[in-house]
C-alpha cells in the first residue's frame, strides 16, 4: 500500500518594494538636500564640592572606626586608618600580646616617601615657595 500526498497550496508570496540606492544616486541626494548644520551647547555637569568631599571624608572616617572597633572586640591585632595626606587606606598588623607591629599596607616607607612627594607637589605646582 502506498500513501497517498495530497498537493499543497504554498502561501501567496509577499514583496515588499525596497528602494536601493546605487552609489552615484546617493551622491546626488547628499549633494541636493544639505545637512542641517547642529550647534554644539555647553552642557552643565555637576561639580564635586568641597561639601560633597568632607561628607565623604566623614563616611569613610566613620566607617574605619567601625571596623576598628569590630577588631577589638573580636581581638584581632588589626587597625584600619585612613591617610587624607596621600588619600589611602593604611592597615596595620600588630602581634596582641606585645603590640609589635607585624606588618603595615602599606609599608611605612611607602607612606613617607608618598608623604614627601606631596610636599614636593607643594613646591612645585602650587607655587608656595
Amino acid at each position: 500500500m502506498t500513501p497517498t500526498v495530497q498537493p499543497t497550496t504554498a502561501p501567496p508570496s509577499v514583496t515588499v518594494p525596497t528602494a536601493v540606492a546605487t552609489p552615484a544616486k546617493a551622491q546626488k541626494a547628499d549633494k541636493a538636500a544639505p545637512e542641517p548644520v547642529v550647534q554644539a551647547r555647553p552642557v552643565e555637569v555637576p561639580k564635586k564640592t568641597s561639601v560633597d568631599l568632607e561628607e565623604g571624608i566623614k563616611k569613610i572616617e566613620e566607617i574605619v572606626k567601625r571596623m576598628n572597633q569590630e577588631m577589638q572586640s573580636q581581638k584581632r591585632g588589626l587597625n584600619f586608618s585612613f591617610d587624607k595626606t596621600i588619600n589611602t587606606h593604611v592597615v596595620t598588623v600588630t602581634s596582641v600580646n606585645s603590640g609589635e607591629v607585624i606588618r603595615q599596607i602599606p609599608t611605612e616607607v611607602v607612606v613617607r616617601v608618598a608623604h614627601n612627594i606631596e610636599k614636593l607637589k607643594g613646591v612645585l605646582f602650587d607655587g608656595k615657595y
